[in-house]
This record gives structure tokens, sequence and C-alpha cells, in this order.
């Protein structure tokens, strides 16, 4: 069995092996449980962050869909109305109505 080009394990006297170790260690290579639980964690909590934020972001759209429905709806109201006045001010029409109560 070998591990770096052609040096076998049984070769290699305990300190080696330790030395190995802890060179691993501080490498990257080689984790301790707690560090990898607590990666673990720290994935779970972007990943529930993540879902949150689509979870928000879908009510967004669904809402600024819903308000862009109302801003036609009032636009077109708009419209129709100012319409309906310039059509009054072609016609001769006056803008303010007078009562002949008196």
């Amino acid at each position: 069995m070998t591990i770096f080009e052609g040096i076998t394990l049984a070769g290699l006297t305990p300190s080696v092996l330790l030395g190995l170790a802890i060179l691993m260690l501080f490498t990257g290579k080689l984790w301790t449980n707690s560090a990898y639980q607590q990666k673990v964690q720290e994935a779970e909590n972007w990943k529930a962050a993540y879902e949150t934020e689509r979870e928000a972001r879908a009510q967004s759209d669904a809402q600024t869909a819903e308000l862009l429905e109302v801003a036609q709806t009032t636009q077109q109201i708009v419209a129709a109305l100012f319409g309906a006045t310039e059509r009054a001010r072609r016609s001769g029409g006056a803008d303010v109505a007078i009562s002949a109560k008196e």
C-alpha cells in the first residue's frame, strides 16, 4: 500500500505518521469532527436562509404582479375620465356646472 509515490505505509515510523497526520491537519486535508460538524451546521444555515429568501422573492413577485394589475386598471380609469373631459371641452361644454338655485 503506497501513500506518496513509492513510499510504503509499513516503512514509516510512528513519529513520521504522527507528523504526517499533523501536517494534513494543518493543511486542511484532515478535519476534526467538531470542525466538520461546524461546517455542516453552517451549510444548513445558509440553505435555510436561501430557501427563506426564495419564498420571500416569490411572494414579492406575486405582490408586484398584483400591484401592476391595479396600476393598469387605475390608468384605464384615469384615461377614460380624461377622454370624457376632453370630449366635453371640444363640444363646448362647461368645465364647471353652475347651479341656478337662488
